[in-house]
């Protein structure tokens, strides 16, 4: 069933790709298994956010997450290594895959109740909390524990592909095998301190050595959001906390290219 399931993403995934705002954005997608009854899944609510869903909120009896990964491309990624701002390109990539994943999680529920398997998504998965700048339905924790891959220096998971894409979780009964999480640091810089790229990248300085700066980051993608509008109906994000109603591409991208972890394990 493992198999199966990763080829349906696989599969939706590259007829998702052709069209849209912006074609030929993801690489070949990666897919994990966890086990939703992890004990350290409940420490997100201290770890992340006090009031961080948990997966038997989702799913009462759930048993397994899914989470899977779609990378960016080289080109949408290197394409947005220059300037202050992210390039529209990685904009419109954004939004697209965003929009994307809502979609590809429905078709993935109808799938696996087909094959009598429930299946449901947070209702947290798409929301920020705007004053704590923190999602209540943590995406990169949740992959973690699925063994989708480290944190990287910058907060961002690094997978087999690198960390330049989104991920996405959904919660199901499913009895299959789960992944472990990884064992050892992708992250050079956690690994042996030889690296820090996505440090020197940061154009507004919210990774430094004392740690991470939430309102210095979130201020740039503020700016993002005021230029980069008008690529989708819904854009992803409405951003509450901003003087003015801001609903752009509330996204940078900035740390994650142009550092040897953007397209695979360095």
């Amino acid at each position: 069933m493992r198999e199966r399931i990763t080829d349906f993403i696989t599969a939706y995934v590259r007829q998702g790709d052709e069209g849209g705002i912006i074609p030929h954005i993801w690489r070949e997608p990666l897919v994990a298994f966890g086990d939703a009854r992890r004990e350290e899944i409940a420490g997100l609510r201290r770890l992340v956010h006090p009031e961080h869903d948990l997966p038997e909120n989702v799913l009462p009896g759930a048993k397994t997450l899914i989470a899977y990964f779609l990378p960016f491309t080289k080109e949408i990624g290197n394409g947005n290594r220059k300037e202050r701002l992210s390039s529209a390109a990685w904009a419109k990539a954004y939004e697209k895959t965003n929009a994307f994943i809502v979609e590809l999680n429905g078709a993935l529920i109808d799938f696996l109740k087909g094959e009598g398997v429930r299946a449901a998504v947070s209702q947290e998965a798409g929301s920020y909390d705007p004053y704590l700048l923190k999602s209540k339905w943590s995406q990169r924790h949740l992959a973690y524990y699925c063994g989708l891959g480290t944190f990287g220096r910058n907060n961002m998971l690094i997978t087999a592909a690198g960390e330049c894409g989104r991920i996405s979780t959904v919660v199901t009964d499913l009895d299959v095998p789960h992944d472990g999480v990884i064992a050892g640091e992708y992250c050079l810089y956690k690994k042996d301190g030889s690296c820090g790229a996505c440090v020197r990248r940061c154009p507004v300085g919210a990774l430094s050595e004392e740690g991470y700066d939430r309102v210095k980051c979130s201020g740039l993608c503020d700016e993002n959001a005021a230029v980069h509008v008008g690529y989708c109906e819904t854009p992803s994000y409405t951003l509450d906390n901003s003087e003015s109603a801001l609903t752009g591409s509330n996204t940078c991208g900035k740390c994650v290219v142009g550092v040897p972890c953007a397209y695979r394990i360095p």
